[in-house]
């Protein structure tokens, strides 16, 4: 629970409890309790809360929560729930009855008194007491909601209704009766989710006739209220807000952090653009799977299963790491014409560097600090599948290729020897380097920031509208409009730079790790092909199994030696014999390819039985690779081709040798 204090403090107190949690096996309560925390973590953390900011409580099925004084309980009343619903509804759909989640929770708030054991307080007794309360537990019987949700009535009065966003009327008042609570409080299930009370039976009375003095006595007080208002001596209500509007930010992990608070800020401050200070939108910021997959979801459309693949809603802004990912994005939308990408400026800058340590830097940097990427003997791990990872498989593959297209002969070979040299040790120690942007390179320990001398490729965070022709919404609009503005401020061009990024004029916050330049680095113009590097980089990075079946003659000993060379540090090689069942061994060593080297005739080699196989037959003889000779036999029964290497007047076989691991290379990267 983090420092108690010695006095009673104020606190908003939450508590969750998981329905019908007791009865259930050992090991879907496991997976309750990991993805009941995993869920509140990211609600608060979406809510714009710090989730090691509060006191929680572990009750085995549930979770008590105390929030400090400092967090407007609006966040938690109205963040908190939203942003359960939407990971309860995630986490539900991937699992079985006996693991899914549905919430009873209690919200109020009052001053609390921690002691040795835990902390107490009538507060924390009166939140215990309506999530035991029967209306709430009748509420989430009756519904098929994720949860349901009851607050006391003060926190209803102070909190709920004032506030048009919080939707008043979603809440309904019901009756708690637990021991020694006896009172009101009020009841919420989202979407609607619970039936309303049933009305009470009417009681069937006589009419009774007025006289008609009476019926004109009632006449005459009508007219006399509307003449009272008409002549303003009640003053009109005031009309009521209009719901916020939604505005969904997909965002890169990269700068997600900041974005998220960013928004979140400006969401705050949005009632003070209108007279009644209504809140005039809610921010969702959040990032896909992986840069990559969300962005091919907007490729498609955005169309309804990329709900589940991305974990979130349709974006109407999109903040990725580089141009390059617009532009594959905008090509993959050229057919469509129901939504369109429209490129804003960028919200700020990073430059990919290197992160080397003091003393690979002293060997392949001299005193200006500049390096070449063919110098990039050990880097670390890159996963294309963000911008920022994107971005640095095309720095390191700029440095070895003029051409990245795998399809193109020997790219794939050139490929393989950049990607097997990635390691998966620790960056900046020894020899092994780090690639990525300069914030997080000079964010690693052990780090120097170097810069490469052909000009650095630059993450340009641009700003993307997601726009929707056939559904125009001008309020959001106004919303999308006013972030922009709010992300180039200044005061937001100071969060970026405070979290290791440069603003849009390239001035830096950054104030640690060697290295660092203060002004503008060198940046070459040229945008990578994001969807060409992506599908290089990780055709040439597949970790594959390779058999290697030589006949023990000189030649196929000689090139089997060349093929084993071929595999990086991720890869296996198995060592076959060259029988009639070296294709069922393979299978059975899981490999993707087989590669039959001989010199000398060989045994029919029939089909596996126990699976399949890609074969290349690689013979040393003239006639090895006959229509009717066995390895050109296995080969074309496999799937493969079969290639014969002959040295004709001293010249041929060594470029015969070279296309043959061409081949090889293909048959087992690139398809």
């Amino acid at each position: 629970m983090g420092t108690r204090p010695l006095h009673a403090v104020h606190r908003t107190v939450l508590v969750v409890d998981v329905s019908a949690f007791s009865g259930r096996p050992l090991t879907p309560q496991k997976e309750i309790r990991l993805g009941l925390y995993a869920a509140l973590e990211t609600a608060f953390v979406d809510s714009g809360l710090k989730w090691s900011a509060v006191d929680h409580e572990d009750r085995g099925d549930g979770v008590l929560v105390l929030v400090p004084p400092d967090v407007p309980k609006s966040r938690v009343v109205d963040g908190v729930p939203h942003g359960l619903l939407g990971q309860l509804r995630r986490y539900n759909a991937t699992r079985n009855e006996d693991a899914q989640i549905r919430l009873r929770m209690a919200i109020t708030a009052g001053e609390v008194q921690y002691d040795e054991e835990g902390v107490v307080g009538d507060e924390v007794t009166l939140a215990f007491r309506l999530l035991d309360a029967k209306p709430l537990r009748d509420a989430l019987d009756r519904s098929t909601a994720s949860f349901a949700l009851i607050v006391s009535d003060r926190i209803y009065a102070d909190v709920v209704r004032p506030d048009p966003a919080m939707n008043p009327e979603s809440f309904r008042p019901v009756h708690a009766d637990v021991k020694e609570v006896h009172e009101r409080a009020w009841l919420h299930v989202p979407n609607g989710g619970t039936p309303p009370p049933e009305p009470k039976p009417e009681r069937v009375r006589r009419e009774r006739r007025k006289p008609p003095w009476a019926r004109l006595g009632l006449a005459v007080l009508l007219v006399g209220a509307g003449a009272v208002d008409a002549f303003g001596a009640r003053p009109p209500d005031e009309p009521p807000c209009p719901p916020p509007i939604q505005l969904n930010v997909l965002v890169s992990a990269e700068k997600e952090q900041v974005v998220r608070s960013l928004a979140l800020d400006l969401e705050d401050d949005s009632g003070r653009h209108n007279a009644h200070g209504c809140k005039e939108f809610n921010a969702l910021v959040y990032t896909g799977k992986s840069d990559r997959v969300a962005a091919e979801a907007l490729g498609r459309g955005w169309q309804p299963g990329d709900l589940t693949l991305v974990d979130a809603a349709e974006p109407h802004v999109w903040l990725p790491d580089t141009t390059a990912e617009v532009t594959a994005v905008e090509e993959a939308l050229r057919q469509r014409d129901d939504v369109r990408l429209h490129r804003r400026q960028g919200v700020a800058v990073s430059p990919v560097v290197l992160g080397a340590s003091e003393e690979l830097a002293g060997r392949i940097a001299p005193p200006d600090g500049e390096f070449e990427w063919r110098d990039v003997r050990r880097p670390a791990a890159v996963d294309t599948s963000s911008g920022v990872g994107m971005a640095a498989a095309a720095a390191l593959l700029s440095g070895e290729l003029d051409e990245l297209d795998p399809d193109v002969p020997n790219v794939l070979r050139e490929l393989r020897r950049v990607t097997g040299r990635t390691t998966d040790d620790r960056p900046c120690a020894g020899d092994v380097a780090l690639v990525g942007s300069e914030r997080a390179v000079a964010r690693t320990e052990g780090c120097r920031v170097l810069y490469p001398r052909q000009g650095a490729l630059v993450l340009d965070h641009p700003f993307v509208e997601v726009e929707r022709p056939g559904r125009p919404n001008q309020r959001r609009q106004r919303i999308v409009d006013r972030f922009l503005a709010h992300l180039l401020s200044p005061q937001a061009q100071d969060e970026f730079k405070r979290a290791g990024f440069r603003d849009v004029a390239w001035n830096t916050g950054l104030r640690w790790g060697p290295g660092v330049l203060a002004d503008r680095p060198r940046t070459p113009a040229v945008e990578p092909d994001a969807r060409l590097v992506r599908r290089a980089w990780e055709a040439a990075s597949r970790p594959r199994v390779i058999g290697v079946a030589p006949d023990g003659s000189p030649e196929a000993n000689l090139f089997a030696t060349r093929v084993r060379e071929l595999a990086g540090p991720r890869d296996r090689v198995v060592e076959l014999p060259l029988t009639e069942g070296v294709l069922d061994a393979g299978v059975g060593q899981g490999a993707h390819v087989v590669v039959l080297t001989a010199a000398a005739r060989v045994p029919s080699i029939p089909k596996a039985v126990s699976g399949h196989v890609r074969v290349v037959a690689v013979g040393f003889t003239a006639g090895a690779c006959a229509v009717s000779a066995p390895l050109y036999e296995a080969a074309q029964a496999n799937g493969g081709p079969c290639l014969e290497i002959v040295s004709r007047n001293g010249s041929g076989a060594t470029q015969g040798q070279e296309d043959a691991l061409d081949v090889i290379t293909r048959a087992t990267w690139g398809g």
